[in-house]
């Protein structure tokens, strides 16, 4: 945690964002107006396909925490805030406590631009908000950019969505990838940085391996022993199939 006023780095300050546009097409200007916030949030900093919906499932496995989602993206902010009546940020996020049945600390994901807009429109200097931040990344970020690829061309992001259309190598789309993960993690440790922050970072293969070791981390970071996760409620499996290594090798081998 940190005190208020949270900083934002020039590089994040300026990163193009998906969502601001919709929502200062639906409000205006989006005002800088933190208003109290009596909560423990935990954000959950993730690129695509990094593992962060196991990691979410994970925590919320072990009745400690919600489910972390995408809370923040543009349509689902304007699907609650519309039906609530509020035209803010903040408000939103405070209405957010009510709305998600959590008995806990509260889990939200958030990508960089997704925390630059938290931070312009005040919700991280909320009087009263304890944050803390989970920094997950993948250190295979090959598989991590192949992963995303074939998802992006097939539809399928989970693994029980039916496969819209089948996959075609693209060396470039793969390229492409690779830098959208290497500047978004560059933002998430410029913000980090800017702050003084030293999140709970961890890694998506660190996780299959000791999943009790992060546990424990992301518990000692509240005060709190996290309970053994229910394997009932760890119901994502893992979408790599052949196709992902021989795109890996096919890559590697300059193709």
């Amino acid at each position: 945690m940190v005190s208020a006023p949270y900083k934002l780095p020039p590089a994040l300050a300026g990163a193009p964002s998906p969502h601001r546009p919709l929502l200062e097409a639906a409000w205006g200007a989006l005002p800088y107006a933190p208003q109290p916030l009596e909560a423990d949030i935990l954000f959950l900093c993730f690129t695509n396909r990094c593992g962060s919906n196991y990691l979410a499932q994970l925590l919320a496995a072990t009745g400690a925490f919600n489910e972390a989602g995408e809370y923040f993206n543009a349509p689902t902010i304007l699907e609650h805030t519309t039906r609530l009546g509020l035209t803010s940020l903040p408000a939103y996020v405070a209405a957010l406590l009510g709305l998600l049945a959590h008995r806990g600390p509260l889990a939200m994901k958030a990508s960089p631009d997704q925390l630059a807009l938290l931070t312009q429109t005040g919700v991280l200097d909320a009087p009263g908000l304890r944050a803390r931040f989970l920094f997950i990344e993948r250190t295979d970020k090959l598989a991590q950019a192949i992963s995303r690829v074939i998802a992006a061309q097939t539809g399928q992001f989970w693994a029980h969505q039916p496969r819209l259309a089948e996959p075609a190598y693209n060396r470039a789309a793969i390229q492409a990838e690779l830098a959208n993960i290497a500047y978004a993690n560059a933002l998430f440790h410029g913000f980090f940085a800017a702050n003084g922050l030293a999140p709970i970072h961890v890694s998506y293969e660190e996780i299959l391996k000791s999943p009790a070791a992060l546990l424990a981390r992301v518990g000692s970071a509240f005060g709190i022993a996290l309970p053994a996760p229910d394997p009932a409620r760890l119901t994502i499996q893992k979408q790599s199939t052949a196709l992902n290594a021989a795109w890996q090798a096919r890559f590697l081998s300059g193709q």
